[in-house]
C-alpha cells in the first residue's frame, strides 16, 4: 500500500476541509484526470463533489483506501469507477475482478449504511482493453446488490470523454435529480 501513501495523506489533509454529505468519486486514472472542480462550476451542481481517484488505482488496493477516501467524508453517495488498472495490467482473472468489486461493495454498504452507491463502467480507448464484459458484469451486481450503474462507455466516443463522462454522470452527482436527469437514468 506504500504506493498510495502520498495520494493517502493529501486527501488526509483536504478531508479537514470537506463537507459531510457531499459525493465522492473514487477511481483510477479515467476517474483522476477529470477536471471535476472546474466541471461542476460549470455545470451549476450545488452538490459537495470530491475525487478521491488514485492514477493506476487497482479494486484490489481499493478497500484498504475507504477509510480516508469514503468514511472520513460521510458521503450520501459514491461513485466507484475501478476496474481500468486491473484490466490493463492483466494480474487478474474477470472473475477475480468481479469478486473483489463484489467484496468492495458490501464493505462499503457495511460501514457507510446511508451512502448510495453508484457503479460507474470502465471507459478506455486502449483496444486490447475489452472492458465489455466487465461492464456486463458490473450492471449485473449493481442490480444484485442493490446499486446504481452509470454507463460511460461511450465517453471515448467524443473529443472530449473526461468532460463527456462528467456530463453523463452528472445526474448522480446533483442533490436531487430533475425529471430530465432521471431519464437519462432510466
Amino acid at each position: 500500500m506504500k504506493i498510495y501513501e502520498r495520494e493517502q495523506r493529501n486527501y488526509e489533509d483536504l478531508n479537514q476541509l470537506a463537507i459531510e454529505n457531499g459525493v465522492v468519486i473514487l477511481g483510477s486514472s479515467f476517474a483522476k484526470d477529470i477536471p471535476v472542480y472546474e466541471l461542476r462550476q460549470s455545470m451549476e451542481i450545488s452538490s459537495n463533489i470530491y475525487n478521491r481517484s488514485i492514477v493506476d488505482l487497482s479494486v484490489f488496493d481499493a478497500k484498504e483506501l475507504l477509510g480516508t477516501c469514503v468514511y472520513a467524508l460521510h458521503p450520501r453517495r459514491v461513485l466507484l469507477n475501478l476496474g481500468e488498472t486491473d484490466l490493463e495490467c492483466g494480474f487478474h482473472t474477470l472473475p477475480e475482478i468481479v469478486e473483489a468489486y463484489s467484496s468492495l461493495i458490501d464493505e462499503i454498504k457495511r460501514n457507510a449504511k446511508h451512502c448510495e452507491v453508484v457503479l460507474v463502467s470502465v471507459c478506455s480507448n486502449r483496444e486490447e482493453i475489452h472492458p465489455e464484459e466487465l461492464n456486463r458484469q458490473l450492471t449485473m451486481m449493481a442490480a444484485e446488490k442493490k446499486c446504481k450503474f452509470a454507463d460511460i462507455s461511450k465517453a471515448f466516443s467524443t473529443e472530449s470523454p473526461k468532460i463527456k463522462a462528467f456530463q453523463m454522470l452528472k445526474s448522480f452527482m446533483r442533490e436531487r435529480m430533475s425529471f430530465a436527469d432521471a431519464m437519462l437514468t432510466v
